[in-house]
């Protein structure tokens, strides 16, 4: 009977070491869940923050936050050309033209959620601060968007996707 008391007591240690968590390459990081993605709370002159969401593969993912000034605080967080944090500048016509389209679609009258139901896809989440209107959120994503929210975020994908590197002809 002693002797069983040893591999007993061996085969209740194995499970304890197969639980080491393996070191993660050197500038891999795990894809982040939409829910995860800090949306800024806009300081007094932001009206716009767009977000492009990791996924599994090598979806681009940044965040630009857009102010009235024209202003554009970027950080480049995943499969883009400028990754980290930098400050552009776009003319304060493209910003009211941003806005302008998101009234012309009636953004802040979107339902707050488009999924497609997939877990790999990306997002695109978009948050509005128009003048005399409360924050909107709207996340939507890839595919599964109505075609006057697809156009919108084609739209602001092209203004902003150049700032990250993204479209560039080299």
């Amino acid at each position: 009977m002693p002797k069983y008391l040893h591999l007993l007591a061996f085969a209740a240690a194995l499970p304890a070491c197969s639980q080491r968590v393996a070191p993660q390459q050197p500038g891999f990081q795990r894809p982040r869940t939409v829910s995860t993605i800090p949306i800024n709370t806009a300081p007094g002159d932001t009206v716009l923050v767009f977000q492009r969401t990791p996924c599994y593969g090598t979806c681009p993912a940044y965040t630009a936050t857009i102010f009235r000034s024209g202003k554009v605080s970027y950080t480049g967080d995943r499969f883009v050309p400028v990754l980290g944090q930098h400050t552009f500048t776009l003319d304060q016509a493209t910003v009211a033209a941003m806005l302008a389209e998101a009234r012309r679609i009636n953004f802040n009258g979107l339902e707050h959620s488009y999924r497609s139901g997939a877990t790999d896809l990306p997002a695109t989440i978009v948050t509005t601060y128009l003048p005399g209107q409360q924050r909107y959120r709207v996340l939507a994503e890839r595919g599964a968007a109505p075609a006057p929210l697809q156009g919108y975020l084609a739209y602001l994908t092209g203004k902003l996707d150049p700032l990250a590197g993204l479209n560039v002809e080299r």
